[in-house]
């Protein structure tokens, strides 16, 4: 069985109590990327605070304070997060926005360009719709990729997804913001914005 269908048991048993995600999720050290597959199948839970539905707990099974969650619902109340279809004139506004461009490199793409969420999709609670963004908002989320670097970050993205280790750029030991260790944010990782970690980079090495 599943991680997060042990864990979602765990839930439907105790349906509206908090319930210990540590000791219940299978593997205590995914226990957040374990509860994000839950809510990505459409799991209500008591919200408690921006993009939070989980408080500090004491466990009497972990004989600490641990990571909880209440389940609202039995039933999913929606349906499992759409991607979005990028439309053609959007998509050739985001080329020019872009300079068409490869984020990793700085150099031109001479083959077809890939436009990569900067955040992975398997990490947002839901897709973004490029219609409702203006300019600024587009190079907030999106970056341009060759296919091979595009396929590199997919792998790091998903080996960050399953260990929660934010893996090296390049093999380059440098996160602008953070460390290695994934905290909820991919901010200050390569993988992210490869041009505000190259920018980042390069003024540490003028200081």
């Amino acid at each position: 069985m599943a991680k997060h269908d042990i864990l979602l048991k765990a839930f439907q048993a105790n349906l509206n109590e908090w319930v210990c995600r540590m000791h219940n999720s299978g593997n205590a050290n995914q226990s957040a990327a374990t509860f994000r597959e839950i809510k990505k199948q459409g799991y209500s839970f008591e919200k408690t605070g921006p993009k939070r539905w989980d408080k500090s707990m004491y466990c009497s099974i972990c004989k600490t304070k641990t990571t909880h969650s209440k389940l609202l619902a039995r039933e999913p109340v929606f349906s499992a997060k759409p991607r979005i279809t990028i439309p053609s004139n959007d998509r050739m506004r985001i080329l020019k926005l872009l300079n068409m461009r490869d984020a990793f490199t700085g150099g031109s793409i001479t083959s077809t360009p890939e436009i990569d969420h900067k955040i992975p999709w398997s990490r947002l609670e839901q897709d973004i719709n490029t219609l409702e963004l203006n300019d600024k908002e587009i190079k907030n989320h999106f970056q341009l990729l060759t296919g091979e670097h595009n396929l590199l970050k997919d792998r790091a993205c998903t080996s960050c997804i399953k260990n929660n280790i934010r893996p090296a750029f390049f093999e380059i030991n440098y996160w602008y913001d953070g460390t290695e260790k994934y905290l909820g944010s991919c901010e200050g990782c390569g993988w992210y914005d490869g041009v505000l970690w190259r920018n980042e980079l390069n003024k540490k090495i003028k200081k």
